[in-house]
């Protein structure tokens, strides 16, 4: 399971929409949204932060839209350094929005608690949760 994750993961949002979804179809990913996150969102995109840093932490936030905007850049981050050890060949073109977070949260989530735990990859999530872990709480707060 954990080869499949990484490997749809690493394939890109085609291949994961693909590992989810009907095989030939996929799931549109927009590139934003205005508005909150409606509550199964938050508990998607909660989901995924609870991955990064720790489900406790991730419980008490608030995820709003600002919030969602800083968890797509540390995804990225981590999709960055990951392909950085050569464990994901093309991270997505783009900064991965809410949409690309709410689409695939059930993978990148497996995917980060795969790597968190790998000795070697675990640097990415590690530095990604401490690089942005103010940003997180500064946004959940509103501020």
């Amino acid at each position: 399971m954990t080869t499949v994750v990484i490997a749809a993961v690493a394939a890109g949002p085609t291949a994961v929409a693909a590992s989810t979804h009907a095989p030939g179809t996929a799931t549109p990913v927009a590139a934003g949204v205005l508005s909150d996150p409606t509550p199964e969102e938050q508990e998607h995109l909660r989901e995924v932060a609870g991955s990064i840093w720790t489900p406790e932490l991730a419980a008490g936030w608030n995820m709003n839209s600002d919030v969602a905007d800083v968890l797509s850049t540390a995804t990225g981050e981590i999709l960055k350094c990951s392909e950085a050890f050569a464990l994901v060949p093309r991270p997505p073109g783009f900064l991965p929005g809410i949409g690309y977070l709410l689409s695939y949260w059930k993978n990148l989530r497996d995917y980060f608690l795969v790597v968190r735990d790998n000795r070697t990859y675990r640097a990415c999530v590690v530095t990604a949760a401490n690089n942005y872990r103010t940003q997180i709480e500064i946004a959940s707060m509103g501020i």
